[in-house]
């Protein structure tokens, strides 16, 4: 099987599916019409879909000619609440929303090596399984598949995201630390209303509030070992009512960025203690509360890990595979490594000839769309590859 020349063969119709996409986007949680249409593109190949009561997205299945494992292929379906600034001949038609993170790409990728592996599913040796997932861009929505038994039989996950800051014809697949956890803290702080003018008989929420957003920078400078990459940041601090009155309440909010597991499982409590005791010293109290959202994104199986390699190197050639230095940006993809073992990697696709150089999150984003038969073929490649070597 010539997964690299089936794949090109397969262009015409990623762009296709590439442009529909692009011009319907639907926001996590709400993408009705992009599973329709999903669903409907893999019912034509004759896959069967799996959808799920409360919850878009759903689940195309592959059933191989000879018997084997199970390897599942993931795209995320969700956008961005974005007005995309005009230009382009598919631009959304939906106001305030816009396919700016590329998941439009990753969704016709998909679809592409769907078509490949079904063409060719005699040949399989196992089962391969497509999860087009909900709501990445939320947080740990990919849980709600997990919860609904979607990872049950699966013994191998696979995941990429096509990246701005690559250029086109290069990939990244590499081990160890890749994303970070993003998790989410809200701390109330509790003072007593006083006049400005007397500030000794009330007690001041907000000088406590600030000094609990600089105490707070004393875990990653002070007690997480400088090795460990770590970020605390508060984005939001809301409080008071007017200009002369101390606030007797401040609402901080804020989030964790880290790779180390262990580390992170004990920030609630570190967290917890340290504004506990610097808003005492204020004469105030504090509550904390700690979201724990995707986890740290660590390609710890290294197997899987070369399988994706070779399969990046297959597709485009040797000399693809460029270091791409880990970031503190999440992805949801993690939530699946927590159950079973999976890789995720990059795909380039800047291209200064074409003008294509903005980043992710952008209302100009766009991609130099020859990468998309080669993301299909790099999926469709995987799980040939894996569902070989496991025979």
């Amino acid at each position: 099987m010539n997964i690299r020349q089936l794949a090109k063969e397969q262009e015409d119709y990623v762009i296709k599916c590439r442009h529909y996409l692009h011009a319907h986007p639907e926001l996590g949680e709400h993408e009705v019409e992009t599973t329709r249409y999903i669903r409907e593109q893999l019912e034509e190949m004759g896959i069967p879909v799996q959808t799920f009561e409360g919850i878009t997205g759903c689940i195309g299945t592959i059933e191989g000619g000879q018997p084997g494992k199970t390897v599942m292929l993931r795209a995320d379906i969700d956008a961005l609440p974005i007005q995309e600034n005009p230009g382009k001949s598919y631009c959304s038609v939906n106001p305030g929303v816009m396919h700016a993170c590329g998941h439009d790409c990753h969704t016709a990728m998909l679809l592409g090596a769907a078509r490949i592996l079904s063409e060719h599913k005699a040949e399989l040796k196992g089962t391969v399984k497509l999860i087009f997932q909900m709501a990445e861009e939320i947080g740990r929505k990919s849980e709600e598949y997990v919860k609904r038994g979607a990872l049950e039989g699966v013994d191998a996950i696979f995941g990429m995201h096509v990246w701005s800051a690559m250029d086109l014809g290069s990939a990244s697949f590499e081990s160890g630390e890749r994303m970070a956890c993003s998790d989410r803290f809200t701390i109330q702080i509790h003072g007593k209303l006083s006049h400005g003018s007397a500030p000794h008989q009330g007690r001041d929420a907000i000088l406590a509030a600030a000094a609990v957003v600089m105490a707070l920078q004393s875990i990653p400078s002070r007690i997480n070992d400088p090795l460990d990459s770590l970020v605390v940041t508060v984005g939001m601090m809301n409080g008071g009512t007017k200009e002369n009155i101390l606030a007797d309440h401040v609402e901080l909010v804020g989030t964790v960025r880290a790779f180390n597991r262990e580390f992170r499982a004990g920030m609630p409590e570190r967290i917890k203690e340290l504004v506990t005791n610097v808003a005492k010293g204020y004469g105030c109290s504090a509550d904390c509360d700690y979201y724990f959202g995707p986890s740290p994104l660590i390609n710890d199986d290294e197997e899987l890990v070369e399988l994706a390699r070779k399969a990046a190197e297959k597709e485009l050639g040797e000399g693809c595979l460029k270091h791409l230095p880990k970031m503190t940006g999440a992805e949801d993809f993690s939530v699946y490594m927590e159950h079973i073992p999976g890789v995720y990697g990059y795909l380039g696709f800047r291209n200064k000839e074409k003008g294509i150089v903005c980043s992710h999150h952008h209302p100009s984003f766009d991609i130099d769309e020859s990468v998309l038969c080669h993301g299909s073929g790099i999926y469709a490649q995987f799980a040939v590859d894996y569902l070989e070597k496991k025979a």
